[in-house]
């Protein structure tokens, strides 16, 4: 292994992670805050799953990338990265819409046990990991070039690795997320009205209209 590469990957991903948190912070934030079972260790494990399935989109995009020879040039397509966005937000948009329905039915009154299950915190932190992962950004596109053409396929993998690795620390606060959950009953409650109004705003707003009137 290069060691110089993978120091340059964490660096990339270090000093790029704030486009990380633009995109999933309002997703997650919201998401984790109005869970009805609050723990330290849930709250981890959601998390973990949220940022696995991202993880594994990104494997997905890295290789659909290449075998259609997208990765030639450094510079990405801002025609694709937009289209490819509407079609994360209506998704991760759904995945919380089912959650608010499905998971907090409690509040909202459902009985539709399919619903629960489809809707359930574990599916959606999935979906959202993965809707979330086809967001591109300069930083991604950057990584995943260098991963590609960086070296053999081991160098390559662990480039990317290491450069998803530099972009955790920014994810750490929410790990604090049930320390004030707990003390604060009335966070959850917003939270759980956030997600439904961010579900909502996303499939409509930056995700149907969009897709059909643009």
């Amino acid at each position: 292994m290069n060691l110089k590469l993978l120091l340059e990957a964490l660096a990339l991903g270090f000093s790029t992670g704030t486009y990380c948190t633009m995109y999933c912070a309002p997703v997650l934030i919201p998401f984790l805050c109005g869970t009805e079972k609050s723990s330290y260790r849930r709250n981890a494990l959601l998390t973990g799953t949220f940022l696995g399935s991202r993880l594994i989109m990104y494997f997905i995009l890295g290789a659909v990338f290449s075998a259609l020879g997208l990765l030639v040039t450094e510079f990405f397509d801002p025609v694709l990265a937009r289209r490819l966005s509407v079609y994360a937000y209506i998704l991760c948009g759904a995945a919380l819409l089912l959650n608010s329905f499905g998971a907090h039915s409690a509040h909202t009154g459902c009985n539709c046990v399919p619903l629960k299950r489809i809707g359930n915190d574990w599916v959606t932190a999935a979906l959202a990991g993965l809707a979330v992962g086809l967001h591109l950004c300069p930083p991604l596109w950057t990584a995943l070039v260098r991963s590609v053409f960086g070296g053999n396929g081991a160098s390559g993998f662990f480039y990317f690795i290491f450069f998803y690795i530099g972009t955790l620390p920014f994810f750490l606060p929410l790990f604090g997320i049930p320390f004030i959950t707990k003390r604060i009953a009335v966070v959850k409650q917003i939270a759980q009205i956030t997600q439904m109004l961010t579900g909502i705003y996303f499939v409509v707003f930056v995700g149907l209209i969009p897709l059909f009137f643009y």
